[in-house]
């Protein structure tokens, strides 16, 4: 893969800020010709650096007042991808992320309310095969922070 150049990670901060944007504006904002602009942004997709492009949504607004995070452990006599096949069919489940040290899993859920919370975790989570431990907490706050302001102060990617 080529190394990306200073209008490269301009575009990718603009996408990353509003991804519905069109070329035209991009080209705009940007000072560069819409064919520059559409040519890189397919360059980007192609190389891998764009891999979709999405929406957020409140979750609050469909109801889903809790966010949790829970830790699991499970028996290494079970294969992996028995847990997590299971652990997605939950349709509270939004992540499972596999981790090294104590923690085999973090899966991350949206519940209603605290009973909706209650009833995941001890009567949908209780039965995923294989689980040893699990250790929930429910997020209080978060923030979220653009990949591309990593590259904003000149830094190159993967120096601090």
């Amino acid at each position: 893969m080529r190394s990306l150049d200073d209008l490269d990670l301009a575009i990718l901060t603009e996408l990353e800020s509003d991804s519905k944007i069109t070329i035209s504006e991009l080209a705009r904002r940007l000072d560069s010709a819409q064919s520059t602009i559409r040519d890189r942004i397919r360059r980007l997709e192609e190389d891998g650096v764009i891999r979709a492009y999405t929406i957020a949504i409140d979750p609050e607004k469909l109801g889903l007042k809790i966010k949790a995070v829970v830790q699991v452990t499970r028996d290494h006599s079970i294969p992996l991808e028995t847990l997590i096949s299971e652990a997605v069919k939950l349709s509270e489940v939004i992540s499972v992320q596999l981790l090294t040290g104590d923690t085999d899993e973090l899966i991350t859920i949206y519940a209603r309310d605290v009973e909706h919370l209650k009833d995941i975790i001890y009567n949908k989570f209780g039965t995923l095969p294989g689980l040893i431990r699990m250790s929930t907490a429910i997020v209080m706050d978060e923030k979220s922070f653009r990949l591309t302001q990593r590259f904003e102060s000149g830094k190159e990617p993967g120096n601090s």
